[in-house]
């Protein structure tokens, strides 16, 4: 069991976790925003996270974004006019969806600014050698995990 030793919740790892967080998604977004690829940050993260699934539809979409519905759909709606995402009938538990696909345009586009969003997260993370992103990673998951397991534990 962890001992939580701290008496404020500006000394826990929550709100270590969550400022970095914040930092790292601002310099992102401003670094993204530089590049004037045609869509926004939060667009191209919806984006990228499409070109990374098969068979994704909106709402699974939503819960890997960590966005509401509506919000999602404004973004799908953004990025279907710009011709980068394409939305294909579909089914799932015997359900009608639309599945989202990515476009060879948005393929395109994911494929020339990954690079660059790489080299923003190495310019950014100068003091974390390859070692400590591995045991940051194994730590993300740990917190992923017991994070699910308390969710599934409690009833509201």
């Amino acid at each position: 069991m962890i001992d939580i030793k701290k008496e404020h919740y500006i000394d826990t790892i929550i709100y270590s976790i969550d400022h970095i967080i914040r930092g790292v998604k601002l310099q992102l977004k401003q670094k993204l925003d530089t590049l004037d690829i045609g869509i926004t940050s939060e667009q191209f993260v919806v984006l990228d996270t499409i070109s990374c699934f098969d068979d994704l539809y909106q709402q699974k979409l939503s819960e890997i974004i960590m966005k509401d519905k509506s919000n999602t759909n404004r973004i799908l709606k953004v990025l279907e006019e710009k011709g980068l995402v394409k939305k294909e009938f579909g089914n799932v538990n015997n359900r009608l969806v639309y599945f989202l696909r990515i476009t060879a345009k948005g393929k395109k586009l994911v494929e020339s600014v990954i690079p660059k969003m790489k080299q923003f997260i190495t310019e950014i993370f100068t003091h974390i050698n390859d070692d400590e992103i591995e045991l940051l990673h194994s730590l993300s998951h740990k917190f992923q995990s017991d994070l699910t397991d308390f969710s599934n534990e409690v009833e509201f």
